[in-house]
C-alpha cells in the first residue's frame, strides 16, 4: 500500500467561538469517513458539542473570555471618546451603567490582559503536550486557535489554516487583520518566532468562489461551505412551510458585546412583522434578554440549528457572522447584515458584492432604511434571484471529500504545491 493510503492521525484544533470552527466540521467528517483517526483539541466548554457531531474531543486547551475581552475594549473605546451617543456594558456583568465612571477600565484591563495571557500559555502548553503524546500527521487549526500551528511546527508536521470563510491571510483591514496572533509570546517559549497569518503555508478557504479574501502566496485549497450550526433538530411545525412568508432572525452570541444594535434589529422585526410575515427568533440558552426587550408576536426558539431554520424561510436577518451569511449563501435565501462589529461590517460588506446580501452597520442605520431593505428581500427582486445564483456557486466549489487525497498526500510528503494539489483532485481545474 503506498503511504499516501495508510490510516493517518489527524489533529483539528478548536477554539472557544463555535462559528469559528463550525466550518471545518464537515471536513473531519470527510476525513474520519476516509478511515483516518480524528481528534479535536478543544477548550472542555466545546466537547460535548463536538462530540453530538460525532467527533472526539481532546478538551486539552483554555478559553480566553472572548466576550468580556470584547466588553473591556468596547468600554475603553467609550472613555476615550470613539463612541459617542452610546453607553456600553460593564465588562465583568454585561449590565448596562448609568456612568463611564462606574467601572475604572484603564486601571483593570492591564491585569485583565495578563490573566488572559496566562490563560493563553496554558492553552499553548497544553496542546504541545496532547500533540507530543498523540503524534499526528497533520494538524488543521481554526481562525483562533494558533495552538495547532505551534504544535504542528514542534513535531515537524505540516499545519492548514482553516478560516470560517471570507478572512484572508494578507488582510489589512481593521477588524479582519488579526495582526499579532500570538499576544501571549508562546511561540518564542518554545525557541520559535511570534506567530501571525503571514507564516501560513496552507489556507483551506470555505469562502464563495466570487469572493476571494486577500491571501498570501500560501496554497489555497478551495472548498464548498457545508453548512452546520451544532447537532440537533427542530419542531415539527418548523419543518415545513408556514401559511405567512418566515423570516429567520439571528442575532448570535456577539449580542452580548453591547446594546448597539438592538434599536436597528428592532426596527427590522417591526418591518418584518408590517409586512404580514411570521419572524423566528433564533436565539441561544444565554439570550432571554435579548428576547425580552424585543416587539411582541415573533416565536423565540433558543439552540437550533440554523440550517434547519432557513429549510422553509424566506429570508435571514443577522448580525453580520460569517457562519450566518454562508448558511444563508450555500441555502440561496437573501439576507440583510445588520453588523455591529469592525469584523463583521467587513465581512457583510464583502458578502454584498454578490447582491444575494444588503448590509446596513447598526450605528448608521436608521428605521426607514432598515424597514426598505427588509421590503426589497421579501419581494420576489434581485436579491432573491442573486441569492439563488450565489448558491449554485457554492455548490460548485470541490466538497471536503475532494479535499480529503491533497490532505493525504501533505501528510505523506510534509508538503504539497499548486501541481499536487491539482493532480490529487484529478486535474480539476478547480
Amino acid at each position: 500500500m503506498p503511504d499516501r493510503d495508510r490510516r493517518r492521525r489527524v489533529l483539528f484544533a478548536a477554539s472557544d467561538w463555535p462559528g469559528h470552527h463550525f466550518c471545518m466540521v464537515p471536513l473531519a467528517w470527510a476525513m474520519q469517513a476516509a478511515g483516518h483517526d480524528v481528534a479535536v483539541a478543544c477548550p472542555p466548554g466545546r466537547a460535548a458539542s463536538l462530540q453530538a457531531a460525532g467527533l472526539i474531543p481532546a478538551p486539552v486547551l483554555s478559553a480566553v473570555d472572548m466576550v468580556t475581552t470584547a466588553r473591556m475594549f468596547t468600554y475603553l473605546a467609550a472613555v476615550n471618546g470613539e463612541q459617542p451617543g452610546t453607553m456600553p456594558l460593564h465588562p465583568y456583568t454585561g449590565r448596562p451603567v448609568r456612568g463611564l465612571a462606574e467601572f475604572d477600565v484603564v486601571a483593570e484591563l492591564p491585569a485583565f490582559q495578563e490573566r488572559s495571557h496566562e490563560m493563553l500559555r496554558r492553552s499553548f502548553d497544553g496542546m504541545v503536550a496532547f500533540a507530543r503524546a498523540w503524534r499526528p500527521d497533520l494538524v488543521l487549526h481554526d481562525l483562533t486557535a494558533p495552538e495547532g500551528a505551534l504544535a504542528a511546527e514542534l513535531l515537524h508536521v505540516p499545519s492548514v489554516y482553516h478560516p470560517p470563510g471570507l478572512f484572508g491571510t494578507a488582510e489589512t483591514e481593521p477588524g479582519v487583520d488579526l495582526g499579532d496572533g500570538d499576544p501571549s509570546g508562546s511561540f518564542p517559549r518554545y525557541g520559535l518566532p511570534r506567530w501571525n497569518t503571514g507564516h501560513v503555508r496552507y489556507v483551506v478557504d470555505p469562502s464563495p468562489a466570487t469572493i476571494r479574501p486577500p491571501h498570501t502566496d500560501a496554497l489555497f485549497m478551495g472548498v464548498r461551505y457545508i453548512p452546520y450550526n451544532g447537532a440537533g433538530g427542530i419542531p415539527e411545525d418548523l419543518s415545513r412551510p408556514s401559511d405567512r412568508p418566515r423570516v429567520c432572525v439571528l442575532w448570535g452570541r456577539s449580542a452580548a458585546f453591547d446594546d448597539t444594535g438592538l434599536p436597528a434589529l428592532r426596527s427590522a422585526l417591526e418591518a418584518v412583522l408590517d409586512q404580514g410575515a411570521e419572524v423566528l427568533l433564533a436565539t441561544s440558552g444565554e439570550q432571554h434578554d435579548v428576547a425580552a426587550r424585543l416587539p411582541p408576536r415573533i416565536r423565540v426558539v433558543h439552540d437550533l440549528p440554523l440550517r434547519l431554520l432557513l429549510a422553509h424561510s424566506r429570508a435571514l436577518i443577522h448580525h453580520g457572522s460569517v457562519n450566518a451569511l454562508l448558511t444563508a449563501a450555500a441555502l440561496g435565501v437573501p439576507q440583510l447584515a445588520l453588523p455591529r462589529t469592525a469584523d463583521t461590517e467587513v465581512v457583510s460588506a464583502r458578502m454584498t458584492a454578490t447582491g444575494a446580501v444588503r448590509s446596513l452597520p447598526v450605528r448608521k442605520a436608521d428605521p426607514g432604511e432598515v424597514g426598505a431593505a427588509v421590503a426589497e428581500l421579501l419581494a420576489d427582486g434581485p436579491h432573491r434571484q442573486a441569492a439563488g445564483e450565489l448558491r449554485t456557486v457554492i455548490a460548485a466549489q470541490p466538497s471536503p471529500a475532494e479535499l480529503v487525497r491533497p490532505l493525504e498526500l501533505l501528510a505523506a510528503r510534509g508538503g504539497l504545491d499548486k501541481a499536487g494539489l491539482d493532480a490529487a483532485r484529478g486535474n480539476s481545474p478547480r
